[in-house]
Formats: structure tokens, C-alpha cells, sequence
């Protein structure tokens, strides 16, 4: 037992002090895009920088630091005990929308070879950016001072999963390393965070808020009263369709349907509502309509038939008719696709029809396309 204790101390001092490495940088561009579903399927913690070496090392370069606090792009920085908080700005790529994101960085003492980079020797300790500390380490045998400061930058993935709504966000990072004497040296990563959160899509109609629409069809009789009457009529009813991804899907698959009761002589694609005296589903206990959807991808009407589906295919660019809603299920507005519905029956001789109260179900269903844009 006391050989085994006597193990594990001395490993932990040999990881604690100095070990010898190679560094390697400046990497001053970076980028990272991460795809994810909300509100808590983010990866592990994403490394903008890990030990990235400025490329120069020196007395000066002992107490360089990393300005991260740019007014120009709205980007804070606080300063705590061996790290920094940095808040930047993302925003959603098609509303506009902008949300504050905070990542962690610090920068480590490191005693660089320039004779045997590969010998570089770390010290493991984190300063926050704007420390000047000039650290002096030790190996049990011998002391070296840091002539270094390398750069360890990420994303927390608590943030990544903290975005208000789903949608395509977008920002980027900006840090400078100064040393007296030095060219400072520009770092920026640019960040994509794809949050998809497909438990929030929706069909949404705005006139009935988050209740199922109950569509009235106007069928009051025209014409004479001798036999010769008629009714017809054109109902819309106001849709948006909402992805859970602020309206940047590539395309959406729609199909509609009725109760599928079906009846003799109906018109191929036609949809029906039943009288609900008789029970029935012979041509005059039913009345036929057809319906027409506003494509918000083409911006024009196109005729949906009874148990077909539809692929929408994105436009050009994206760039689409949206709108911004406030759903019942999402504290924040977001963007939904309009996609409004007309509900068409053709003209008819009343006296053809059996006298009561006509009732039926449509049924929209939705599936949004989330692959990359």
C-alpha cells in the first residue's frame, strides 16, 4: 500500500510541473460550425485555440497578453482567477435576431525551445488574458522561467445549447497578443452555430392561436327560390408553417387529407364534408371542395389534392417569403413561412343536396427538411 501511494504522488508532480512538448501557431484564422438539436443536444465543449504558440517567445513575450474587448463589435471581456469570460454577439442568419454568447479562455506559462521546439516545456498554469505575471517554474532538479504565453480559447457547450430559438447564428471572436516590441498578432474565429430545435415545429394558424381552426364555408343559397338556387364559395384560411429552424430549412414535405370516407363520383383529389343528420356518403349527403395552398416558395398558388404529397423546394438564395410570428410554445418571435390555405367549392344546384348541417376533418401534415444549407 505504501509503495502504490508513493506511486501516485510522484506522477502527480511530474504532471503538475513541467513536461516537454512541441507547440505549434500562430493560427490566427479559425473557424468551427456545429449542427445540433435544441434545447440540450450540443457537443462537448468546441476548442477555437489549444495551446496555440503567438510565435514569438522572449523576456517580453513572459508578460504578453491577449486584448479581447472590442467596441466595434459589441465584444466584452471580464477577467477571473486563471481564465476570461469573452461575450460576443451572434446573429441569426435569416431573422436578424441577436443573442449574447460567452466563452472561456486563458493563456499558459510555457518555456519555448528555439533550438528544439519540440523540447518546449509547460508549466500548467492558467493566466486570464490580460495577466502579466512573469512565472517562474520548476522541475525537482532545476528552475526555468516562462518566455511564452500560448493561447487556449472554447466555446462551452452549456452555451452552445443556450440559444434563444433554433435558426443559423453567427458571429465571430477577435483576440490580439501584444508583447513590448513585438507586431501584435490578430486571432479571429468565425462561429456557425447550427440549433435545430425540431421540438418546436408547428403548424400555426394565427387566427385560432394554438387551438384547432374552425373553418365556417359561406353556402347561403343565390338565385331564384323556384328550385333554381345555387351556392358556391372561396374560404381562406390564414397557415404558417414554422421549421424550428427560423424558416432556413432547404425544403418541407406537405400532404393533406380528409376522413377518407370518399364517395361515389367525387371528383379525383377532392376533399368532402358530410351531412351529419344522414351518415351518409352518396353524392347529395356530402359537398365537394378542392383546395389550393400559397406556395411561399414560388409566392404563388398551387392545387393540393386529397392524399398527395409535396416537396417545397427552397428558392434562389434562400430568400423566401417569411414573417415573424409569436407561437404559443416559444418565449421569442420567430420566423414562419406563410402558407395560407383556400378552400374552393364549386358551384351546385342546392335542391341537389340533402338539407342540414355538412361537417368534416382536413388534416395538414408537415415535415421540415434540417440538412445543411
Amino acid at each position: 500500500m505504501r509503495l502504490k501511494a508513493g506511486l501516485i504522488v510522484c506522477g502527480l508532480l511530474a504532471a503538475i510541473n513541467v513536461q516537454a512538448k512541441m507547440y505549434y501557431g500562430p493560427t490566427p484564422n479559425v473557424s468551427t460550425q456545429q449542427e445540433y438539436e435544441l434545447p440540450s443536444g450540443a457537443p462537448a465543449d468546441v476548442y477555437l485555440w489549444k495551446e496555440d504558440y503567438p510565435g514569438t517567445s522572449g523576456y517580453y513575450d513572459a508578460v504578453g497578453t491577449y486584448k479581447c474587448a472590442y467596441s466595434d463589435v459589441q465584444q466584452t471581456c471580464s477577467h477571473q482567477s486563471g481564465r476570461s469570460t469573452i461575450t460576443i454577439v451572434l446573429k441569426e442568419k435569416r431573422s436578424g435576431m441577436t443573442h449574447s454568447l460567452k466563452l472561456q479562455a486563458y493563456m499558459t506559462g510555457i518555456k519555448y525551445n528555439n533550438a528544439d521546439p519540440s523540447q518546449s516545456e509547460s508549466c500548467n498554469a492558467r493566466y486570464a488574458l490580460n495577466n502579466q505575471t512573469y512565472l517562474s517554474c520548476s522541475t525537482s532538479s532545476w528552475s526555468i522561467v516562462d518566455n511564452a504565453r500560448v493561447l487556449t480559447a472554447w466555446i462551452p457547450q452549456s452555451e452552445m445549447n443556450n440559444l434563444p430559438v433554433g435558426g443559423v447564428w453567427e458571429g465571430a471572436l477577435k483576440l490580439q497578443y501584444n508583447a513590448a516590441g513585438r507586431t501584435p498578432v490578430n486571432f479571429v474565429a468565425n462561429i456557425t452555430l447550427k440549433g435545430k430545435a425540431t421540438g418546436k415545429q408547428d403548424i400555426f394558424f394565427p387566427e385560432f392561436n394554438n387551438a384547432n381552426p374552425l373553418v365556417q364555408l359561406d353556402l347561403h343559397p343565390t338565385g331564384a327560390i323556384t328550385g333554381n338556387s345555387f351556392a358556391e364559395d372561396v374560404t381562406t384560411l390564414d397557415m404558417c408553417l414554422y421549421d424550428g429552424y427560423n424558416s432556413n430549412s432547404d425544403s418541407m414535405k406537405l400532404s393533406f387529407a380528409d376522413e377518407n370516407k370518399g364517395g361515389a363520383s367525387r371528383k379525383n383529389g377532392y376533399y368532402s364534408i358530410y351531412n351529419t343528420g344522414t351518415a351518409g356518403t352518396g353524392e347529395n349527403e356530402r359537398i365537394d371542395y378542392r383546395l389550393e395552398m400559397f406556395n411561399p416558395h414560388t409566392q404563388s398558388w398551387m392545387r393540393v389534392d386529397n392524399g398527395q404529397g409535396y416537396d417545397i423546394s427552397a428558392g434562389v438564395n434562400g430568400q423566401d417569403q417569411v414573417r415573424p410570428v409569436h407561437l404559443p410554445s416559444i418565449s421569442y418571435p420567430v420566423l414562419c413561412a406563410p402558407a395560407p390555405l383556400r378552400l374552393i367549392v364549386d358551384k351546385f344546384r342546392v335542391t341537389d343536396k340533402t338539407a342540414g348541417y355538412y361537417k368534416g376533418t382536413l388534416q395538414v401534415y408537415f415535415s421540415p427538411s434540417l440538412n445543411s444549407i
